[in-house]
């Protein structure tokens, strides 16, 4: 698959995490569940309220706190309270942000409020955890303050490139712009006799079983779970959960499951395997798609990491959502 591009302004700190750039365009919602069910989260405590962030939600903020702020708890408060859909753990979430050493009071990055955003999925641990779990339990619209510890942020290790230092707490002032639900969501359809089976894990990871017959010679491109969205068309930017298989032994060589991580990517030949164009244009957003992709719209007689020259592959694609 195509590598995604790291934002700049975070690429340089690797202990930040998996973030990319993305164009946007305002903001969706699939469940505006109260965040009193909500499981996980953070709580907010003195240190994140004593964090104050002016200026228009989506908008680069001026943010003011004290210098020598300093938790070993990590704490969330939320300044501008949203209307949008619920984040819950393990959700994509698009998000402008404004990252602060709390020791110094020293901005050390930020998005670039303009046309673009990063993504984390809220919840899993990770080098960005502080952020990350602060995502957890928060809505779309909301602003959000972090008071982050020095273990949650940042692992302990500090970012050499913006002079934070291991011990030092760190500050996060992030805008949601937008969710998705982790998994496809929808209506499942009756499997093609034939073709490749999927059993799904209770996450919904999918666990692809090839047949035995001869691989087809054509693209097949067969709708598992129907989605309630729009309609999918070339040129669309996604956020995606795949994983990919071998049609000749149906071992696994790509997966954005594994990756904890899921892929954004334009439904544009060039960027885009001709197979994954071709197979996910007119599908709904939401739905689950299981494509059979023939050499001549894979990676032809071309070999990739884990894949032979000239094999037909099989993915299972859930389409999570538009991103722009």
């Amino acid at each position: 698959m195509p590598t995604m591009k790291f934002t700049k302004a975070l690429a340089a700190a690797a202990a930040v995490g998996v973030v990319v750039s993305l164009a946007l365009a305002g903001c969706s919602s699939s469940s505006t569940t109260s965040s009193e069910s909500c499981s996980g989260g953070t709580a907010s405590g003195s240190v994140s309220d004593s964090i104050k962030a002016t200026g228009d939600f989506g908008k680069a903020p001026t943010v003011k706190f004290d210098k020598g702020l300093s938790t070993k708890t990590t704490q969330k408060s939320t300044l501008i309270q949203g209307k949008g859909a619920l984040v819950e753990k393990g959700d994509p979430v698009i998000f402008q942000v404004s990252l602060y050493d709390g020791k110094t009071g020293a901005k050390a990055t930020a998005t670039d409020y303009t046309s673009s955003g990063t993504y984390l999925v809220a919840g899993p641990a990770t080098s960005l955890g502080a952020l990350s779990e602060g995502l957890t339990c928060s809505h779309v619209g909301d602003r959000i303050a972090i008071a982050g510890s020095a273990k949650d942020s940042t692992d302990g290790q500090g970012i050499s490139t913006y002079k934070i230092g291991a011990t030092d707490s760190v500050v996060f002032v992030a805008d949601i712009l937008k969710a998705f639900p982790s998994r496809a969501t929808g209506t499942a359809e009756k499997p093609v006799a034939g073709q490749s089976t999927v059993k799904l894990a209770k996450d919904g990871a999918p666990t692809i079983t090839v047949p035995t017959t001869p691989a087809p010679t054509t693209l097949q491109s067969t709708t598992l779970i129907k989605g309630k969205g729009a309609a999918i068309k070339a040129g669309d930017s996604l956020m995606m959960q795949y994983t990919g298989v071998t049609y000749a032994d149906g071992k696994v060589f790509d997966s954005s499951w594994t990756k904890g991580q899921p892929f954004v990517g334009s439904l544009t030949k060039g960027q885009l395997i001709d197979g994954w164009v071709d197979g996910l244009a007119g599908k709904t957003v939401g739905s689950q798609v299981l494509l059979t992709i023939p050499p001549a719209e894979g990676y032809g007689d071309q070999a990739q990491t884990g894949i032979p020259a000239g094999s037909t592959l099989v993915f299972v694609i859930d389409v999570l959502g538009k991103v722009g």
